[in-house]
């Protein structure tokens, strides 16, 4: 098979499985929602500086249609806020973000309240199009595990991006510590986009470069 026949059939698929151009909109949509939520002067979130991104597919351009009927989309968030873990446990954290994920669901009238994941809070979006939102509390890594990455060859502008997150199965979950599961999607998302324009082809040439 040639590229002049392959490249129909590759597009045929990619349409197939890509995501609608309205849905990353209303994806889009839905994530300033509930950032807008957050930075209103009432919520308690508003004195620790809440970031709000995304990770995962949407991040990365990679999402895909659901394979069945009555499956859902996965819009992964991140909700970061300025404070140190020296000061507040995970539990804390998570109870805090969730307070404000459950008043959101609450007042835009959700068909169910926000649902306690082990890492996250998800509220399930069940109108015309059908999004699970998981929002991962985190809180920024310590100054001296930045430095143990960038030592194990991170670069520094993803080190510094680095997170603490929380998880109910962690043994220190209910307790003080610096040792919370790591992570660091901001940065995976950064680099992630990095690469892509390394190997961006452009398109006057991509029909010659499928073999």
């Amino acid at each position: 098979m040639n590229a002049i026949t392959l490249t129909p059939l590759l597009e045929k698929v990619i349409e197939l499985i890509d995501i609608p151009e309205s849905h990353y909109r209303l994806a889009i949509d839905r994530y300033g929602s509930l950032s807008d939520w957050f930075h209103r002067p009432s919520s308690m979130l508003i004195q620790l500086e809440p970031r709000v991104y995304s990770q995962g597919s949407f991040r990365y351009g990679t999402v895909i249609r659901p394979l069945f009927d009555g499956e859902y989309y996965d819009l992964d968030l991140v909700c970061q806020l300025h404070l140190s873990k020296s000061k507040v446990t995970q539990e804390q954290l998570r109870e805090l973000v969730g307070a404000e994920v459950k008043s959101y669901a609450k007042a835009q009238h959700f068909n169910e309240p926000a649902i306690p994941k082990r890492r996250c809070w998800r509220l399930n979006y069940a109108d015309k199009v059908s999004f699970h939102m998981d929002i991962l509390p985190a809180a920024p890594e310590d100054a001296d595990i930045v430095a143990l990455l960038m030592e194990a060859g991170v670069e520094e502008q993803f080190a510094h991006l680095a997170v603490g997150i929380t998880d109910t199965d962690h043994t220190n979950f209910q307790i003080i510590s610096r040792e919370w599961p790591p992570s660091n999607p901001d940065g995976l998302g950064n680099w992630f986009v990095e690469r892509m324009r390394v190997w961006q082809v452009p398109k006057s040439n991509a029909t010659a470069s499928v073999v």
